[in-house]
């Protein structure tokens, strides 16, 4: 792949948040200078190549991020908000993983989907308020 600029771009702006971003989100924070089929086959280009990441949460929207190592994140499935926490119990998990069921662990990515703080206090949705964790 040529370095070119929409690409040092797109790079930059994953590398400038701590959490997943769609193509829709990177497009507008690039202030809409490159076309949107750009930003995707880039994208596509990058994750084939391993040098980003992307998780499908259940807006089935494909999000996009940048990083060594695994990640956690919470999603508000309101507002569409991500958080990134880095709690982590991978060493008993893959612990288990390597007994239990054989695989080595090489990497991995955790996420949970809730509603946000802010949410909960302006939604009038009342479904939720009845769910254990």
């Amino acid at each position: 792949m040529r370095n070119t600029k929409a690409r040092r771009e797109i790079l930059g702006v994953l590398d400038e948040y701590d959490y997943p971003l769609n193509a829709e989100q990177i497009y507008e924070k690039l202030n809409e200078d490159y076309d949107k089929s750009t930003i995707y086959r880039n994208l596509k280009n990058y994750e084939e190549n391993g040098e980003i990441k992307s998780i499908v949460f259940s807006d089935k929207i494909k999000y996009f991020f940048k990083g060594e190592g695994h990640f956690h994140f919470i999603y508000c499935i309101k507002c569409k908000k991500f958080e990134r926490f880095d709690l982590c119990y991978s060493e008993q998990m893959s612990k288990y993983i390597k007994e239990r069921l054989g695989f080595k662990v090489l990497t991995h990515t955790l996420y949970f989907e809730g509603i946000c703080k802010k949410c909960q206090k302006i939604t009038t949705d009342d479904q939720y308020d009845n769910l254990d964790e």
